[in-house]
């Protein structure tokens, strides 16, 4: 019979397998706790939505709109966008909910997509981590956003870390600013996409990593000296009070962020590690967005943690715990004795493995040994006669007979 072609993954996705996603658990269970104990509550949303959704909130001169967006259509004609990130998704959710009483607080786990080149820690479908909060217009929300932030990377162990800052001001100091920067770069070279840039939207090429566009802006003007008076007195509150809670930070008068909907305070966190200018995590205000999607107007801010590079950046110890394995010997009874006791076992949060073939001890304990177990349960003959059970330690080959009735206490007790 003639072999048929393997298929193999899309360009630019992965497979995460169990010895994989420890790692990956674990991380996400300790941000599930940090984000409970701060008021936050999960929110799960389509992988995909209407294409109108993203156009609108991300602007349709960024590159993720104009590049880097998985959109189709279905069998109706509809236009679909696979979701490039969950701040629209879960606005479009709230809003389609009906307006709630605020504020609402929201945490968020899973895939996203985006066309990209495939290199390093980027990948065309990624994960990511994030929260929002609608309804507080107050700086210090910015700053418990911040903070909530900075713990996280904590609890992962990766305190060494730094937080930029920046304020983008509202529409009116964008405006201002805007066009201060498009005089400033008159007559300068730019790479080809920022030439385009520069007519659609100047304010996205503070965020080019091109060098001779970095070496462009490098003495350009700082957005923070077109602040209204609103906006510049928003964002001294917020540095204070990170000041206050001890919270460090660097400031970046260039740091605009690759989405259009940001108004004021905005962020991204570096770890020294990563390659220069690549943030492991980043956030702010977009007081308008849920506005500009059909709500009331809403003040809101959130941040979004890209996993893979998170993961890259973890200490590789984490491991999960090993199931027991349960070994028989002999007849078939015996082996319904073992899966009753398997049963009780489970019931008590007690992982373990049954082995169902009728084979050698030696051959048990070598499959055993190979699924990395620590311990192994033998009932053979003699133990169904006596209602005890065999626990082995696979480290150093010892061996206790145990009752039955005290075997939960006395696996626990090991394990």
């Amino acid at each position: 019979m003639e072999h048929m072609t393997k298929i193999n993954r899309p360009r630019g996705t992965y497979d995460l397998f169990p010895e994989e996603l420890t790692r990956w658990q674990w991380a996400e269970q300790i941000a599930r706790d940090a984000f409970e104990e701060y008021g936050f509550s999960e929110i799960r949303t389509p992988i995909f939505e209407p294409t109108e959704l993203f156009s609108r909130s991300i602007g349709k001169f960024t590159d993720i709109v104009e590049k880097q967006m998985y959109t189709f259509k279905d069998k109706k004609g509809r236009s679909l966008t696979l979701r490039p990130e969950a701040t629209a998704s879960a606005i479009r959710a709230y809003l389609e909910k009906g307006e709630e009483q605020l504020p609402k607080r929201f945490y968020y786990l899973g895939p996203m997509f985006r066309y990209d080149r495939p290199q390093k820690g980027r990948f065309r479908q990624f994960y990511q981590i994030g929260v929002e909060l609608f309804g507080v217009e107050h700086p210090g929300a910015d700053c418990e956003i911040i903070l909530l932030l900075s713990e996280l990377f904590q609890r992962w162990k990766l305190k060494d870390f730094e937080i930029q800052l920046n304020s983008l001001g509202c529409s009116i100091c964008k405006e201002k600013y805007s066009k201060a920067l498009f005089d400033y770069l008159k007559g300068t070279s730019l790479c080809e996409d920022c030439e385009a840039r520069k007519q659609k939207n100047v304010l996205r090429i503070l965020d080019c990593k091109n060098k001779i566009c970095r070496s462009a802006i490098e003495k350009a003007p700082k957005i923070t000296d077109y602040l209204c008076e609103d906006c510049s007195l928003h964002f001294e509150k917020v540095k204070d009070y990170l000041h206050h809670l001890k919270i460090p930070y660097s400031l970046n008068p260039h740091l605009v962020r690759g989405l259009d909907y940001y108004t004021r305070t905005v962020f991204e966190l570096f770890l020294p590690e990563l390659e220069r200018g690549i943030a492991i995590a980043a956030g702010g205000r977009y007081d308008n967005l849920i506005e500009e999607l059909g709500g009331r107007k809403t003040p809101a801010i959130g941040f979004a943690i890209g996993v893979e590079r998170l993961i890259a950046n973890l200490d590789s110890s984490e491991k999960k715990k090993s199931p027991l394995y349960l070994a028989f010997l002999g007849e078939e009874r015996i082996l319904k004795e073992v899966m009753k006791l398997a049963q009780r076992l489970r019931r008590n949060k007690i992982p373990l493995i049954v082995n169902y073939k009728a084979r050698s001890l030696k051959s048990q304990l070598h499959q055993a040994d190979r699924l990395g177990s620590k311990f192994v349960l033998i009932i053979g003959p003699e133990e169904f006669e006596k209602g005890t059970v065999i626990l082995r330690d696979m480290k150093d080959s010892s061996q206790t007979a145990v009752k039955k009735e005290n075997l939960i206490e006395k696996i626990k007790d090991k394990i």
